[in-house]
């Protein structure tokens, strides 16, 4: 199964492993699984940090391949595809990068681990957290 990591939930499984509630721990942890990162997640990060809201990922950053190795991720780029159908989303949600990351589990057949529940007023969309 492709499962797609939202930002937090990145951040958590390398951080801080017990805010993540056991469904979504198993399908992170399970070997059997491909581990997405989204390319927009150093972004949403990075901009995170600059504006103060997320002071703590700035170390993490840096860090950032390492994790993703740790974690047996692999980065998923944003293609042009993924582009265009974030865009075009029927969904009133605004935030791009939420907009991007539920385009990308749409496109790549992926389920999301978010404990985001603005995601579950989306259609079509494979979401996972309890």
């Amino acid at each position: 199964m492709r499962v797609l990591l939202d930002t937090h939930t990145f951040f958590w499984a390398v951080r801080d492993p017990s805010r993540i509630p056991a469904v979504a721990t198993e399908l992170v942890t399970d070997s059997g699984n491909e581990l997405l990162v989204s390319a927009v997640t150093p972004w949403e990060m990075g901009i995170k940090v600059r504006s103060g809201r997320f002071p703590e990922a700035a170390p993490f950053l840096a860090a950032m391949p390492r994790y993703l190795g740790a974690l047996g991720a692999s980065e998923l780029p944003i293609t042009i595809e993924h582009s265009l159908v974030a865009g075009q989303l029927e969904w009133p949600h605004r935030d791009p990068f939420d907009r991007m990351l539920a385009a990308q589990a749409i496109i790549e057949n992926a389920v999301l681990v978010s404990a985001d529940t603005v995601f579950s007023t989306l259609g079509g969309l494979r979401l996972s957290w309890r």
